[in-house]
C-alpha cells in the first residue's frame, strides 16, 4: 500500500510540473536572448521636397529612446527597402528613417538630372519638415551605401546643424580618368527591349548575391524594387561620377565611420580615409555580396558603438 502511495505522489508531481510549463514560459524564457526586432513598428509617409514627394520609411522602438534618429541613404537603384532587416535590428533603441532618393523607390521623380547636391538638399528639406536640425529639432546621424554615403557627405558639409555623426560603408571615390570610366560605364540610359532581354540583366543584377546565401524571394524583392526607377536607374550614378569627393571630403566637421568589408569598394573607401579631417576606419570579414541582407547584426555591431561614444573621434 505504501509503494502505491508512493507511485500516486510521483504521478502528481510530474503532472504538477507538465502543466506549469508551459509553451509560454518556455518562449519567455527563449526569447530574453533574441534581438527584439518584432516590438518595431515600421511606418510609411510621404514629404514634400523640391522635385516633388518624396517617400520615407520610418522604424520606431516601442520604448522612448535618447538616441539621435539615424537616417539611411540607399545604393543605387534600389530604396529604402534595401535596409529593412539592418532597419529592424538598429531601430530597437532608436528611431530609423529611411529616405527613398528622388527618382527611385516610390518618391518622385526629378524632371532633369541631379547632382548630388540636388539630392542632398531634398533631403535636408525632407528632415527640416520631419522636424530635425537647427530650431526644429536636434540633429540625427546619417549612414549612406555606396550612392548614399555621397549623399550624406554633402548633406553633412551643408548643413552641419543638421548632422552630428557620419557612417560610410563603401564609398565610391573615384578620381580622374578612373571617375570618367565610371561615368562612361553606369552613367547612361538603358534599353527597354522588345524580347525582354534587359529584364535578364536586371535580374542578374539583384540576384548577385544568391552564391553568398541571398534567398529567391529577397532576390525578387530586390528585383521587384530597382524596376521601379527603369529605364532611369542611371541618372543618379550621372551625380555620383560628377561628384568632386577630392575636394569635399575635407569640408566634413562631424566624426565619421568608414567602413569596409570583402567585396567591393574596400581600396576605394581605405583611399578616401586621410581627406576626412574626424574619420576612422573599420572592416568587416566575411561580408562580400548582400550585407545588409545577410550580415545586418554585423554592421549593427560596428556602427552601434561609434554613434554611441560621445568622446572626441
Amino acid at each position: 500500500m505504501r509503494l502505491h502511495k508512493n507511485h500516486v505522489f510521483l504521478f502528481c508531481f510530474m503532472m504538477l510540473a507538465l502543466f506549469s510549463f508551459t509553451p509560454d514560459s518556455a518562449a519567455k524564457s527563449h526569447s530574453s536572448t533574441e534581438p527584439k526586432t518584432s516590438s518595431v513598428v515600421i511606418e510609411r509617409d510621404f514629404i514634400p521636397g523640391p522635385f516633388g514627394q518624396v517617400h520615407v520609411r520610418i522604424a520606431r522602438p516601442t520604448a522612448k529612446t535618447q538616441h539621435p534618429p539615424l537616417v539611411l541613404f540607399h545604393p543605387t537603384p534600389y530604396s529604402g527597402d534595401y535596409f529593412l532587416k539592418f532597419m529592424r535590428l538598429m531601430a530597437s533603441d532608436r528611431i530609423v528613417i529611411a529616405i527613398d532618393t528622388p527618382g527611385y523607390g516610390d518618391s518622385d521623380r526629378p524632371k532633369k538630372l541631379q547632382s548630388i547636391d540636388g539630392y542632398a538638399e531634398s533631403a535636408a528639406a525632407v528632415l527640416n519638415a520631419m522636424g530635425h536640425g537647427g530650431e526644429r529639432g536636434p540633429p540625427v546621424d546619417l549612414l549612406g551605401y555606396h550612392t548614399g554615403t555621397l549623399i550624406a557627405t554633402e548633406l553633412a558639409i551643408r548643413h552641419p546643424g543638421l548632422v552630428r555623426k557620419l557612417v560610410l560603408p563603401g564609398l565610391p571615390f573615384f578620381t580622374g580618368e578612373a571617375r570618367q570610366k565610371a561615368y562612361q560605364d553606369n552613367a547612361k540610359p538603358e534599353p527597354v527591349t522588345p524580347d525582354g532581354s534587359h529584364l535578364a540583366k536586371k535580374w542578374g543584377f539583384a540576384a548577385a548575391a544568391i552564391d553568398a546565401g541571398l534567398s529567391l524571394d529577397r532576390a525578387q524583392e530586390h528585383f521587384s524594387d530597382l524596376m521601379q526607377c527603369y529605364p532611369h536607374c542611371w541618372e543618379a550614378y550621372h551625380g555620383v561620377f560628377t561628384y568632386p569627393a577630392e575636394e569635399r571630403f575635407g569640408a566634413v566637421q562631424q566624426p565619421v565611420l568608414l567602413i569596409t568589408n570583402d567585396g567591393s569598394l574596400k581600396q576605394e573607401t581605405e583611399a578616401a580615409l586621410p581627406l576626412f579631417p574626424q574619420a576612422k576606419l573599420m572592416h568587416i570579414d566575411g561580408v562580400t555580396l548582400g550585407g545588409f541582407d545577410l550580415a545586418p547584426e554585423k554592421y549593427v555591431a560596428a556602427i552601434r558603438p561609434f554613434l554611441e561614444n560621445d568622446t572626441p573621434q
